[in-house]
């Protein structure tokens, strides 16, 4: 039977102060792998705030916020006047990536594509748009889609909508210069990480005008919700790939306990 370390028998985990990311997000990372290298199994009871505050050194809210990522990837769960639990199936619980190397190799992307079609404007948000973005439905959104161009040709379009209260203005000449991760740092934004969903649709009307196909055409679609220092949403986006030009490269390693993989960008890449 696999032993459960308990908190007093590890060593102090004291969250790192000269490491850039911010202290709850070091909190859900390391619980997040405790949750997966079988610290604690399928239907274990995590230890009270109280203790994880004492343990790395940290306040309430911060180990709360922490708890809060863990909560919204489905891998534990709040159970009134009894305490929280690791989910009993992690089996559709979202891989880890590194967003360092997607912004690096996006940033790259932007330097040796175009992007074309621009269009900035205010619109009401859908149901859909304001629950990803954890807003009021209804509330103002700025969306911004462009679309990009390799060799002359095209080769993805995007759609992102921003909360409009956030007050973040962004405009042709940012989007042509630099990825939306960069733009959104350059003005101030400090991004803790997203959620990216990979799944495939057809081309409509529109998308197949714009990337210069056929309607009914297989497309790559990634949408990528993306989360603040708070973790709160600052941008939703998806892109769609003409499916020709995108490839999704994954290299799985055993005996880690995770895998390696690209952005899926070795056709294209994601922007």
């Amino acid at each position: 039977m696999t032993k459960i370390e308990t908190i007093s028998e590890r060593p102090s985990m004291m969250v790192n102060e000269t490491i850039r990311s911010p202290r709850y997000h070091q909190v859900y990372s390391i619980l997040r792998g405790w949750i997966f290298d079988g610290t604690y199994q399928p239907g274990a009871k995590l230890p009270p705030e109280s203790d994880l505050c004492e343990e790395f050194g940290v306040s309430r809210i911060t180990s709360r916020k922490a708890i809060d990522l863990l909560v919204q990837e489905n891998l534990i769960v709040r159970v009134q006047g009894k305490g929280t639990y690791v989910v009993d199936d992690l089996g559709d619980a979202p891989n880890i990536g590194d967003m360092e190397q997607l912004i690096r190799k996006t940033e790259k992307l932007s330097k040796k594509s175009k992007v074309e079609r621009i269009e900035i404007k205010q619109v009401a948000g859908d149901e859909e748009i304001c629950r990803d973005l954890q807003i009021p439905k209804g509330s103002a959104v700025t969306e911004v889609s462009f679309v990009r161009f390799m060799d002359g040709k095209p080769t993805g379009y995007r759609v992102s909508y921003l909360p409009a209260d956030r007050g973040l203005e962004i405009t042709a000449k940012d989007l042509r210069s630099h990825q939306m991760f960069k733009i959104l740092e350059g003005k101030g934004v400090h991004l803790s990480g997203a959620h990216q969903l990979l799944g495939a649709c057809l081309a409509d009307a529109h998308k197949a005008a714009l990337l210069n196909t056929t309607v009914g055409a297989p497309l790559v679609r990634i949408r990528l919700v993306t989360f603040d220092e708070d973790a709160k949403p600052v941008e939703r986006s998806t892109a769609y790939y003409l499916a020709e030009r995108y490839e999704h490269h994954v290299y799985l390693k055993r005996g880690t306990g995770k895998e390696e993989e690209s952005d899926g960008d070795l056709k294209v890449g994601a922007f």
